[in-house]
């Protein structure tokens, strides 16, 4: 809108002008024209912009843009906000709130404070920066006495955490630490925490390492599902079987296999599987052939003694899990190693000579959760067999052993009892 400059009513607080500045601005206005409109009220009352209409007199002009605000409600408004953020009488979430709507009006009453001139030229600064307020932040710090960072985590708070949030938050008293951490989670996220937090007492933190261990979890079954799917109707050239091993391994004929690479369920409701393992070794590998087993350490004596019962020991290797930390809250140990367990049909000494350890890299557990890393097992493969050996795999899980054998050219043989686990190797075959 375009008014006449002798229309414009001055206050008389306003402050005084400064000279040099309105020189700047009348050569900044006669090159490009007024960037930013003055302000006033339906009265015509100068609100802001005294610089600029100095300008323009020193240039003679008659009329001048105006942006028209009625700000009685506004002002009202900011004033009501001031006296409740200066009582401190609020709590975080409701000063928040607070804090974030007095930056809406402020900014409306004196537009001339917001940011963003210092990407602008400097005859546009020069306009930009004809400030008859103080920035938004600045009066906030000078109203309330709290830091600027912390009156513009409080915007961001006050507009980032809804209604609902907000009331959840006050209940149970939270601290403004909750709400930081809050606005950085997903909305998925945000709704199962707040939920969490009307029921449960634990720490926000604890709350969204749950929820996010659940939702990987979540990822990872639903990846299961859709691999198993394709496992059902995929046709493979591995003689691969679906059963109890004992079972679908009676046709394989006596001292056939060269070597048992394999990674057992290590809880001890399977142990009886060891016993089975030991008695089908015993007849299926060749003359000195290895039984070789990835074991867990908690029932590792029995584990040992079953194994025993139809092979002969030969040692124990040692296979550290990069990046790998379980803990063992039984006994409250953090294991980072795991023993695999050397057996022999016949004990004879062995002709490659190598360390006893060994590093796993990182495991993926897209299949399952108890799959072990290809590294590990395709070093026991290179270091007990040769090409053209066939490899026995009575508990094939997701199929580890059976890619290693098949990538470094050896044959294969292998079960799984489980149909979906079958399926989900079948599909990653």
């Amino acid at each position: 809108m375009i008014k006449k400059i002798s229309e414009i009513v001055l206050n008389n607080n306003r402050r005084k002008v400064d000279e040099l500045k309105v020189k700047e601005l009348a050569e900044s206005i006669k090159q490009l024209g007024l960037i930013n409109s003055i302000t006033v009220n339906s009265n015509n009352v100068l609100i802001a912009g005294n610089h600029r209409l100095e300008a323009f007199k020193l240039l003679g002009k008659d009329e001048i843009e105006v942006t028209v605000l009625d700000l009685n409600n506004l002002l009202a408004e900011l004033a009501e906000i001031d006296e409740n953020l200066v009582r401190n009488e609020l709590h975080w979430t409701d000063a928040d709130k607070q804090i974030a709507r007095r930056k809406i009006i402020y900014l409306e009453l004196y537009p001339e404070t917001k940011a963003g001139g210092d990407r602008k030229s400097d005859k546009i600064k020069i306009q930009s920066l004809d400030y008859d307020n103080k920035t938004f932040i600045q009066d906030t710090v000078d109203k309330t006495n709290k830091s600027k960072s912390s009156i513009s985590q409080s915007v961001k708070r006050g507009n980032e955490i809804t209604e609902q949030e907000a009331e959840v938050l006050k209940t149970i008293d939270a601290p403004k630490s909750y709400g930081d951490i809050l606005i950085k989670q997903t909305t998925e996220t945000r709704a199962k925490v707040i939920n969490a937090l009307k029921v449960e007492s634990k720490p926000v933190e604890i709350i969204i390492q749950d929820i996010k261990k659940e939702q990987k979890q979540q990822i990872k079954t639903n990846e299961r599902e859709r691999l198993a799917e394709i496992g059902k109707t995929k046709k493979i050239d591995i003689d691969f079987r679906l059963g109890d091993f004992e079972e679908v391994f009676k046709d394989i004929p006596d001292g056939s296999i060269d070597c048992i690479i394999t990674d057992p369920p290590y809880p001890y409701e399977f142990i009886e599987v060891w016993s089975k393992l030991s008695r089908v070794a015993k007849r299926v590998l060749k003359p000195n052939g290895y039984c070789i087993a990835y074991s867990g350490q908690m029932y590792l004596p029995e584990v040992m003694q079953r194994m025993s019962e139809n092979l002969d020991y030969y040692w124990t290797f040692a296979v550290y899990h990069e990046g790998q930390t379980q803990i063992v809250n039984g006994i409250n140990l953090m294991c980072r190693w795991k023993p695999v367990l050397i057996f022999q049909n016949g004990k004879k000494k062995i002709e490659n000579t190598f360390q006893d350890y060994f590093i796993s890299e990182q495991r993926e557990k897209n299949g399952h959760d108890w799959q072990q890393s290809k590294s590990g097992v395709g070093y026991l493969i290179e270091m007990f067999t040769k090409e053209g050996d066939t490899i026995l795999e009575p508990f094939a899980g997701s199929g580890t052993t059976i890619i290693c054998a098949r990538d470094k050219k050896r044959n294969v043989i292998a079960s799984e009892i489980d149909e979906k686990t079958y399926n989900i190797a079948k599909a990653l075959l």
